[in-house]
């Protein structure tokens, strides 16, 4: 399970990555990719609520502590 949230982590970084590389085309003159921006937001959203949600709901097994 621990991979697979780090594996949703990631893939949160990489979306939001294309969100950037999308809006950062501005800076060289050039037009901005919407479809970029759009989906990497939506997919980094998307993945990093899943992996956090995941996390919340295994955190027994990550750590030691009564609740």
């Amino acid at each position: 399970m621990r991979l697979f949230i780090t594996t949703l982590s990631l893939l949160c970084l990489i979306s939001f990555g294309y969100a950037l590389a999308g809006y950062g085309r501005t800076l060289f003159g050039m037009s901005m990719r919407l479809d970029y921006v759009i989906g990497g937001l939506i997919a980094g959203i998307i993945f990093g609520g899943l992996a956090m949600g995941l996390w919340y709901w295994k955190r027994k097994d990550f750590y030691d502590y009564d609740e």
